[in-house]
């Protein structure tokens, strides 16, 4: 799936940016936080999948509120109304009659006061990590689940977060569990390109004193508050959250693994985001699906390493992946992976993912590369957006022993093959390293049968028709004079027709 295009809806006189993917379904809108920029987001490759995932069971409407990311700027933070008018007028220009609203963090308060305004709309809630309750209200008092020592280090932790705003320091205040270094690097572009320091310190200050509570117990409909264990937020905080809306049930993410991207950590939101749209919840083996998948590797890369240098080698490859990927894309599939000198691709079908690895094959050629290619069909499992299963061990095997500009395919991809216009070769059963039993492989063959063209029905020609044929083809400079002599003749019938009667008074 590529990242979709950026629309407008014009809300309070400004262009507010939105972007939706998926087509049917269960209708779902995602109202970001102030650091998750709509178009930067596809750069994390399990964002890209959770897209792709969220696409397979509904309709998915996502934004900024005005004055961050893509949107109009304007003078000042909206208020809770007003943010709740921009998830109406999302809803309204995409044509959702009722959706699962879903709050992140400071938007929690928004999407809750738009549940209990217009309740006709809202089909259910997914509040994550909920800023309701201000913890510096004005006229003071402890908000609920808070104590001051707890409320005090958080408001300085986060207050020392948005001043290195563009840094990614406000993942230790979320969620300590995602504070690594190649997450913290996407997080400071992603804030630096949905606000200025200035911006964002502003809003910061109005989310200590936001106050929509008043508004959760008017909420009617099912709602789940997810709250991560290594926040710097207690649980009470959520928990109360939850006890004020009479549908809430109170959900505790564990702590990411180490090294997990900011798109793994959307992985069980997710889940409870389909749950609440859905109503159904996903068999354990939901990412399992039958695809084909491709695998190239240069041959005697290196040998032409040390013979070409360093420098031509790297050039080389280079334009060899850009190759590769544009023939991946192109044939409707999707680059996986690109591993040393080898890719991975997986595709629907077999046929497409076999017309492509003969693309690479004669591209690489052109390029003075050997390239081999393999393919197999089966089911794969998608872990993020990498592919796992015993599929993909036996494509990669299949690759490994073709030869160069050779393309092998399993006995399943030519059996579904069938009727496509490729032809194959048999090319015995190999052992397959690492796998059971012997394998029967088919070559594709260099040259595939020309389509059948079916002759054209010629009409019946009459006697003088016949005659005039023969006379065109033994005296065509003839024939040219007579329709040269009837041309003229119909021109002065014509011209004779428009003039005047001259005898007429």
């Amino acid at each position: 799936m590529d990242p979709p295009g950026t629309r407008y809806v014009q809300c309070e006189g400004r262009s507010l940016a939105y972007q939706v993917v998926g087509e049917g379904g269960a209708d779902v809108v995602v109202f970001l936080e102030i650091g998750l920029h709509p178009d930067l987001m596809w750069t994390d490759p399990h964002i890209h999948y959770l897209f792709e995932r969220a696409a397979a069971f509904g309709r998915i409407a996502y934004f900024q509120r005005l004055g961050l990311g893509l949107s109009d700027p304007i003078d000042q933070i909206p208020t809770l109304a007003q943010q709740a008018d921009e998830v109406l007028a999302v809803m309204d220009t995409t044509g959702m009659q009722r959706a699962t609203l879903v709050g992140v963090g400071g938007t929690c308060g928004a999407v809750a006061v738009l549940a209990a305004r217009a309740p006709e709309r809202v089909t259910g809630l997914v509040l994550l990590q909920p800023f309701i309750e201000g913890v510096l209200r004005e006229g003071g008092g402890m908000p609920r689940g808070w104590d001051a020592a707890s409320r005090d280090r958080y408001v300085r932790e986060w207050r020392a977060a948005y001043a290195n705003w563009g840094s990614g320091q406000v993942l230790s205040a979320w969620d300590s569990s995602e504070n690594s270094p190649f997450n913290r690097r996407i997080m400071a572009l992603l804030e630096r390109c949905s606000a200025t320091p200035a911006t964002a310190r502003a809003y910061l200050e109005w989310l200590f004193r936001l106050d929509g509570s008043d508004a959760l117990p008017s909420i009617q409909c099912t709602t789940r508050v997810l709250h991560p264990t290594a926040s710097s937020m207690p649980p009470a905080v959520s928990r109360h959250v939850a006890e004020a809306i009479p549908h809430a049930t109170l959900h505790l993410l564990p702590p990411m693994s180490p090294g997990s991207s900011l798109g793994e950590a959307w992985v069980p939101i997710l889940d409870h985001i389909e749950q609440v749209a859905t109503g159904a919840t996903r068999p354990v083996n939901a990412n399992r699906y039958l695809a084909s998948v491709l695998f190239t590797d240069v041959v005697g890369s290196t040998e032409m390493l040390a013979r070409i240098g360093d420098g031509p080698y790297r050039d080389l490859r280079a334009a060899h992946e850009r190759q590769v990927r544009d023939a991946v894309e192109r044939a409707g599939g999707r680059l996986v992976s690109v591993a040393g000198d080898g890719t991975l691709s997986v595709f629907e079908g077999p046929a497409a993912a076999v017309r492509c690895a003969r693309t690479v094959c004669r591209q690489a050629a052109e390029l003075g590369l050997g390239v081999r290619a393999g393919v197999h069909a089966g089911e794969v499992e998608g872990i993020g957006p990498d592919l796992t299963g015993l599929t993909v061990h036996i494509g990669a095997r299949i690759g490994g022993v073709a030869g160069p500009g050779e393309v092998l395919v399993s006995r399943a991809v030519r059996d579904l093959a069938v009727g496509s216009g490729l032809s194959f070769v048999e090319r015995g059963e190999p052992a397959l390293k690492g796998v059971p039993g012997r394998w029967p492989l088919y070559a594709l063959s260099d040259s595939e049968p020309a389509p059948t063209v079916l002759p054209r029905k010629l009409p019946r020609l009459s006697m003088i028709d016949r005659a005039v044929l023969r006379t065109a083809k033994r005296a065509p400079g003839l024939l040219r004079a007579a329709l040269s002599l009837g041309n003229a003749r119909q021109r002065r019938r014509t011209r004779q027709r428009r003039r005047p009667d001259s005898r007429r008074t």
